[in-house]
């Protein structure tokens, strides 16, 4: 009896521990930051499932590992628990340390092992502290139940009932389009004469000819869950409101769902009452329940771990969602797959065309409402639509945890180059929808709203969309367009705007009395009188103040602009750029050089330039690459790149570490041609006022085989001479993804060395038997680390982006991968279903 009773006290102090080691700390930063059920779209059963996970699920799931072990015998289950114990212990520990003491991750992980085993040895041997955690399992309950019952939680899992319909009729019917972009300041768009640059951004510029351009027009969000509600109830944010139907059922949606049949796109809000937006809610779905828990995870480890303990982890603080994601492949099949920000890199164009093809012409008043995550980070859109990178938040000059760009302008500046080449493919976007409405015979009678939620500053050393301590003069200033019906001339209207005025305005146009109380005024009632202030609330929902002057100082913001990128009218616009940038655009052989420096240059992924298709999806326009040096540098050197004879880009150097140093450049996807490219890159030097040239070494790039050996088995063969065996499972790995649709195909998945702990050198790619591709595992596997409970293994994961024409060229395709290291070779592993490998 007395066994069974402590056996019954150790799965207790088990389900006690679980609750301050893993569910408080959850519940504790959920309850703080509940945006991450709403921007997933969760349903009350979906929190309920959660909990139930963190508090008894997984507890569970250690009992029963404990079970077992007591079969065995008893000393190995008492074995078993202590093991538990002086873990959980450690799990409780090692965030206060974090707090207290900020030594490394290493010294404080260290410590709180070692103060969970003390605390476990004093477990085992004083009854007392027994009793103590018996006292606390009254944890058990409180800590779900106080979370279930949070203000803003119990929101969620309890609903109050939204309006679905106000019962407003409108005295006239317009088609409404209505897009918000996202992180788009104003100054992004203008020229030196503060108007839309018609050359870099025409269709902005057409459109500004049509409509009322609203050129004063702020944000009062810095964030998309307070920006978002604000524009569509014209309301002020309110801290202890979430951007759902429930919380704002004074909003367009309810206000036009009596009149208008909705066409809705959110992203990150639930404004649309599920019944106006022809949604049911859901019930327990294991993929979306799959999802949260995986995000889960890795918000979990951000808490417990150390700061510099979680570079390998995803980054959590651009959105909350997507941080492990799911997708599906071209067989519908669902495959697991890491992208910090979505599962796939035709997401945002993709959903902005499901917006474009959901506008028909239609018997009844429709209002067509998209918010799209663009211009927004990751950058890899080129103006013309193709991608030029993957969807990874890896952005050199910028700490993605922190928010906060560093001191090295020169990569804040590269970073803003490629935001301003992301509003061309917006401006794109942006003519689309125009044709689309011109064709169906909708734009001159339609209604149509373009703005932005909230702008980004690019400055050196500054958190780029905070207004209290960045630069609000970028953050606060968005585009608004309105197009009335039938209009037939645009005009430049500077009155003081705040997004708050957007609904008041829409309602002004349709002649509907709003039946209740904003805080804004309709922008076209000219006899109002304007404001001399502009109120921007924080992520927190601080408020601040700003005189309606900070548009002047957004003049400074612009004037920089225009001093590093120009305007549209000078050549080579966006990649003229830099030190020396006056020999962008000339030949080779247009300037002086002279000498071989002992510089040695490696271009990362050089194979892609060997088979580029400019009439596919994807150009290599981002040209990246490291550089030895034979000694240490104090400072930036600068290069010139060349693609196919012509100089496309000067940049400088940057993160020197032992005599090495890494740079990029964007170059225009002209200078490309179709098949093999070749691009050199060239030292910088100036002599008697003159700028000239050094070539430096270019390491050759190491190309391999598929041989077979004097026993019959497969080898593969480097261009070093090198042989290297082919043995199955030696390194593990898999093809999560292998996905062709459209213009690209992408190969993803994740390969290692178990035993050693160790990171294979090269994943290469064969196409019918001949090598295509050399790449590296750089993406973050939260997921392996877990499983092999190895955290050698973070960045174990590879995801390949080429041009979809290398398989569609082959009439029968054979693609195998495999992982090389110095002294063996294995194939990665496939799934069933795989296509490209023939049996």
């Amino acid at each position: 009896m007395k066994e069974k009773s402590d056996f019954f006290i150790d799965v207790l102090h088990v389900f006690v521990l679980f609750s301050f080691a893993v569910a408080q700390p959850l519940f504790d930063l959920l309850a703080r930051y509940p945006q991450f059920f709403v921007t997933r779209h969760s349903e009350p059963i979906d929190v309920i499932f959660f909990i139930l996970i963190a508090c008894i699920v997984l507890p569970l799931l250690v009992v029963f590992i404990e079970m077992v072990a007591r079969i065995i015998g008893q000393r190995v289950q008492k074995g078993v628990h202590v093991f538990v114990v002086a873990g959980l212990l450690t799990a409780i520990v090692l965030p206060a340390l974090c707090k207290i003491f900020h030594f490394s991750g290493t010294i404080l992980l260290m410590g709180a092992v070692i103060l969970g085993i003390v605390g476990c040895i004093v477990y085992i041997r004083f009854h007392p502290a027994r009793i103590f955690f018996t006292v606390l399992s009254v944890a058990i309950l409180i800590f779900p139940s106080l979370f279930l019952f949070n203000r803003q939680i119990s929101k969620i899992v309890f609903p109050r009932e939204a309006y679905s319909t106000l019962g407003i009729r409108s005295s006239s019917s317009p088609p409404i389009i209505f897009v918000v972009f996202d992180e788009f300041p104003v100054t992004s768009l203008m020229d030196q004469q503060r108007q839309i640059d018609p050359i870099r951004y025409p269709n902005f510029a057409a459109l500004s000819r049509d409509a009322y351009w609203f050129r004063s027009d702020s944000t009062v969000g810095e964030r998309t869950t307070k920006a978002i509600p604000a524009i569509l109830s014209g309301i002020y944010p309110d801290q202890n409101r979430l951007p759902t139907a429930a919380e704002y059922p004074h909003n367009l949606f309810t206000l036009l769902g009596g009149s208008y049949d909705m066409k809705v796109f959110e992203s990150d809000t639930m404004l649309c009452p599920k019944e106006l937006c022809g949604k049911k809610a859901k019930s327990l779905d294991l993929k979306r329940i799959y999802s949260m828990l995986s995000d889960l995870s890795v918000v979990y480890f951000h808490i417990i771990l150390p700061p510099d303990l979680t570079s390998g982890l995803p980054v959590v603080t651009q959105t909350w969602k997507g941080f492990v994601s799911t997708t599906e492949d071209s067989r519908g099949r669902t495959q697991r797959i890491l992208d910090k920000k979505r599962a796939s890199l035709r997401d945002h164009a993709g959903l902005f065309q499901e917006f474009l093809e959901s506008i028909t012409i239609s018997e009844s008043p429709t209002l067509y409402f998209l918010h799209v995550e663009l211009p927004h980070i990751p950058w890899r859109y080129l103006p013309s639509g193709k991608v030029y990178a993957d969807s990874g938040l890896r952005i050199p000059g910028l700490n993605i945890k922190t928010d906060k760009w560093n001191t090295n302008e020169w990569l804040v500046i590269q970073a803003y180059q490629r935001h301003l080449l992301q509003v061309g493919f917006v401006d794109k976007l942006v003519g689309d929808l125009v044709t689309r409405l011109k064709a169906l015979n909708l734009y001159r009678r339609s209604l149509i709203i373009l703005t932005a939620d909230h702008g980004v500053g690019f400055w050196p050393n500054t958190i780029r969309r905070m207004v209290s301590k960045g630069h609000p003069e970028d953050i606060l200033p968005v585009p608004l367009f309105i197009k009335v019906p039938n209009q037939d001339k645009g005009k430049i209207i500077d009155r003081n705007a705040e997004s708050i005025d957007i609904l008041p305005t829409i309602a002004d146009i349709l002649g509907i009395r709003l039946p209740w109380t904003v805080d804004g005024t309709s922008l076209l009632n000219q006899s109002l009188p304007g404001r001399n202030y502009k109120i921007i609330y924080d992520y927190r929902s601080k408020k601040f103040v700003f005189d309606s002057r900070i548009f002047d100082a957004q003049n400074a913001s612009l004037i920089r602009k225009l001093n590093i990128f120009g305007s549209g009218a000078k050549p080579y616009g966006l990649f003229k750029i830099g030190l020396h940038s006056e020999i962008v655009g000339r030949y080779i052989s247009e300037v002086f050089v002279s000498g071989q420096s002992d510089i040695e240059i490696k271009l990362d992924q050089p194979s892609l330039l060997d088979h580029v298709d400019i009439n596919s999806g994807f150009i290599p326009a981002r040209i990246r690459g490291s550089l030895s040096l034979k000694e240490d540098i104090a400072g930036p050197l600068h290069l010139a790149i060349a693609v196919n004879t012509m100089i496309c880009a000067v940049t400088q150097t940057f993160w020197h570490k032992r005599k090495m140093a890494q740079f990029s450049a964007m170059v225009p996807e002209s200078a490309f041609r179709k098949g093999k490219n070749r691009v050199e890159v060239f030292l910088i030097s100036q002599g008697k006022g003159k700028v000239h040239l050094v070539r430096t070494k270019s390491r050759e790039a190491v190309t391999y085989s598929i041989g077979e050996s004097d026993k019959h088995t497969e080898i593969i063969v480097s261009s070093k001479g090198e042989s290297i065996p082919v043995v199955p499972n030696a390194i593990r790995g898999s093809l999560d993804v292998a996905d062709i649709s459209g213009d690209f195909v992408v190969f993803s998945g994740w390969v290692a060395d178990i035993k050693r702990s160790r990171i294979p050198e090269a994943v290469l790619v064969f196409l019918n038997g001949k090598f295509f591709y050399s790449g590296t595992t750089d993406v973050d596997r939260p997921d392996v680390v877990e499983y092999f409970n190895n955290s050698a293994l973070y960045q174990t994961g590879f995801k390949f982006l080429f041009s979809s024409s290398i398989i569609k060229e082959s009439v029968t395709p054979e693609v195998r991968l495999f992982a090389v290291m110095k002294d063996v070779a294995s194939e990665i592993g496939y799934n069933k279903e795989y296509k490209w490998k023939k049996d």
